[in-house]
C-alpha cells in the first residue's frame, strides 16, 4: 500500500484522539476515498455515454414502427 497523508484541523485530531479506541481512522479514510472515486468513476461514465449518444444521428420518423411491424411478421 502507499501513504497518503492528510492535514486536519487541530481540533479535529484532539476528537478523533477521543474515539481512536473505536474507530479504525486509516479505515474510516481509506473507505471515504474509495466512495468519492466510484461516485467519481460513476459520474465520468455517465459524461462519456451522453457525449456518445449527442453524436448519435436521430432516426427518421417512422423507424421504431417499422422495426416492431418487422419484428412482428418474422415470428
Amino acid at each position: 500500500m502507499s501513504v497518503v497523508s492528510v492535514k486536519v484541523p487541530q481540533w479535529v485530531k484532539e476528537k478523533m484522539r477521543e474515539y481512536k479506541g473505536l474507530v479504525n481512522w486509516p479505515e474510516e479514510i481509506r473507505k471515504a476515498i474509495l466512495v468519492k472515486l466510484e461516485e467519481l468513476e460513476r459520474r465520468k461514465a455517465v459524461e462519456e455515454a451522453v457525449e456518445l449518444l449527442e453524436k448519435v444521428k436521430p432516426a427518421r420518423k417512422g423507424t421504431a414502427l417499422k422495426l416492431v411491424k418487422e419484428d412482428r411478421d418474422s415470428h
